[in-house]
């Protein structure tokens, strides 16, 4: 059974090299690899055809968001299972025997995720053991429990029946992905923590509030179909993390905007959440990130997956 591995890259040339050779490490004979070219200007492709010279590259003429990398490398893709790896991330050996073979063995279900390790920006190592929640596609609203797609095997029907990653977002595109693909596919996650996920600079924030738009628009249905007090609850979380973009940026104003928007939406969510705001004018003026800090912290504690 052929495995395809997708790695979508933009200026990676200083970390793609730890990603590559874990995917060395696998050990796996049936595999190909798939380099998504977000149009790099630095050394990125030469860095991976030094490492694996049989890599396939997808290359974008223009910058295009991670969205398009992943599109264009899974397109060239032949295989019949497809995983995911973002190219500041890594794998752990033995990963892709692990979920190849409970795929083989349940072949019911779609997508088989694992637990990981979350290295912060700060070097804190988090980890997320995997485990499973009741119901996967309400648990996706609150938290995007696999940190992105790096831990995260596809079957290819998967992706012909619920379509490639939205292209129109910039930032939320693969917690975009794994809700649609939880409202049609069984998805597992295996117990070990089988890959690591570095925390990287903040997103654009101004790429945030805009794809938060979208998104909104996109899955508000979704949200409200498990009552309105449920959907204002996500919606408020998903205002309290583009505040943390803003905040991130050093643009308090309008994070303040962002965050009075979650509190309004859910004020019992978070009745501190009104404590944030001196703390924004205290970041403001001494250029820290205490508040950012604290509200990534509690966003970590939220996508820790429930013990079941």
């Amino acid at each position: 059974m052929l495995l395809s591995v997708i790695l979508p890259a933009y200026n990676r040339a200083g970390c793609i090299a730890r990603a590559l050779e874990s995917i060395k490490a696998q050990g796996i004979s049936e595999l190909e690899v798939i380099l998504g070219d977000d149009a790099s200007t630095d050394s990125t492709v030469e860095v991976a055809l030094s490492i694996l010279p049989d890599i396939q590259v997808a290359r974008l003429t223009t910058n295009q968001g991670a969205s398009a990398a992943r599109n264009a490398a899974i397109r060239l893709a032949k295989g019949d299972l497809l995983a995911f790896l973002d190219s500041d991330d890594e794998w752990l050996p033995d990963k892709l025997e692990h979920q190849v073979k409970f795929l083989k063995e349940h072949p019911e279900v779609g997508l088989c995720g694992s637990g990981h390790l979350l290295v912060s920006r700060h070097g804190e190592r988090i980890p997320y053991p995997g485990k499973n929640p009741a119901d996967w596609r309400k648990e996706l609203h609150l938290a995007e429990s696999f940190h992105g797609a790096s831990t995260c095997v596809v079957r290819r029907e998967v992706i012909e029946s619920v379509g490639l990653f939205d292209e129109r977002l910039r930032v939320l595109e693969d917690w975009d992905w794994l809700l649609r693909i939880s409202k049609m596919h069984p998805i597992h996650v295996l117990p070990g923590q089988m890959a690591i996920i570095h925390e990287n600079n903040p997103s654009d924030a101004d790429q945030t509030a805009q794809s938060l738009v979208y998104f909104l628009s996109k899955h508000g249905e979704e949200f409200r179909a498990f009552g309105a007090e449920h959907a204002s609850i996500v919606i408020s979380q998903h205002y309290e993390n583009t505040a943390r973009a803003f905040f991130r940026h050093k643009r308090p104003r309008e994070g303040c905007g962002f965050l009075w928007k979650s509190w309004i939406m859910a004020p019992l969510r978070n009745p501190r959440s009104l404590a944030a705001f001196p703390l924004a004018a205290f970041d403001s003026l001494l250029g820290t990130e205490v508040l950012p800090n604290i509200l990534a912290d509690r966003s970590r504690r939220r996508i820790r997956p429930p013990a079941r």
